[in-house]
């Protein structure tokens, strides 16, 4: 189990992992590239944006564990943050859809602009553009010197180029429009076997993605903490049978008047502070967090000897705190 448990949870950290760079990779998309870059390329707007994103995504982890758990104890608060949660998943699934959508475009456009026809037709405009140039030139000195059917006469191969051109460029919008990557391959022969159009098969393949990569990565989260949490109340069961086995209620009584506590399981610090607290030293209702900031150990030390106070019957609850027994 402890395997399944570990593997939950680095699944967890590898789906919550994903969500991140999703989100951020996005946002930091969003603000305008004009300024002077700081870090990583990434001018002050990027930063700010990565920084809020990376925030939203820590809230999104973490509102609903501890939604639940401040729930459990009562706080109005908890409610709060469980209502806050779907939002924050909503704007992650959202986030991770718009990243995959533009970053498939812009490899889509990289592997287009890579290709050997882009590239042959693009030195093809380009040296028409230079040819468009030189006639223009020819023209205006044909045309300054009074050589007026010389001019018209290279204004007709000017035009015979100026359409080339045209044609040139058609050609380069049509290939841009028409690239495609191995995912677009994927989607398009998808596309035809269900008769869907590519781009909503696409848009829908990576909807389920982000959901899948969200929610399987929040649950996963869940499991993990609750697996964690059941580990733990087993650990304060078996310490607590382990004491009870130790401890002797004849021999290990502590009176309320004048404590004095004996082979309890406690050490000899924790004996003499059982013995202060059943004194009343520290009031008729010793706050266990106040005795925490004064004695060196903290919880560890002094919860062990409130259990101990409050089974002997020195100690009773009362609300959410103790309170000494005068009766």
């Amino acid at each position: 189990m402890i395997f399944w448990k570990y593997t939950t949870g680095l699944a967890a950290l590898i789906f919550c992992g994903t969500s991140v760079v999703f989100t951020v990779g996005l946002w930091i998309s969003i603000p305008s590239a004009e300024g002077q870059p700081l870090v990583w390329g990434l001018t002050a707007g990027g930063i700010v944006a990565g920084l809020t994103a990376t925030a939203l995504e820590l809230c999104k982890f973490s509102f609903a564990p501890l939604g639940l758990w401040l729930r459990s104890k009562g706080r109005a608060i908890g409610n709060v943050l469980l209502m806050l949660w779907p939002f924050l998943v909503l704007i992650s699934i959202a986030a991770t859809v718009g990243f995959l959508e533009s970053h498939t475009a812009e490899q889509k456009q990289l592997n287009t602009r890579n290709s050997l026809e882009y590239q042959t037709i693009q030195q093809q405009l380009s040296s028409l553009e230079q040819q468009i140039n030189n006639l223009n030139g020819i023209i205006a000195t044909d045309a300054a010197n009074n050589y007026r059917k010389r001019a018209i006469k290279t204004a007709e191969q000017l035009e015979n180029l100026e359409q080339r051109r045209s044609e040139a460029m058609a050609q380069l919008k049509a290939i841009q429009g028409s690239g495609s990557d191995s995912a677009q391959a994927a989607f398009s022969g998808l596309a035809v076997l269900t008769h869907t159009d590519p781009q909503k098969l696409q848009y829908s393949a990576f909807l389920a993605l982000a959901v899948i990569t969200d929610l399987v990565g929040l649950v996963a989260l869940l499991a993990f903490n609750s697996a964690l949490t059941v580990v733990s109340d087993d650990a304060d069961k078996s310490e607590t049978s382990t004491e009870d086995q130790q401890s002797d209620p004849n021999d290990c009584e502590i009176p309320t008047e004048s404590a004095t506590a004996c082979d309890s399981g406690l050490n000899e610090i924790q004996k003499s502070l059982a013995e202060r607290i059943a004194a009343g030293e520290f009031g008729p209702n010793p706050v266990l967090r106040n005795i925490n900031r004064e004695v060196k150990g903290g919880n560890n030390v002094v919860q062990p000897i409130f259990k101990y106070l409050e089974k002997q019957g020195v100690l009773k609850r009362e609300g959410r705190g103790f309170a000494l027994i005068t009766d």
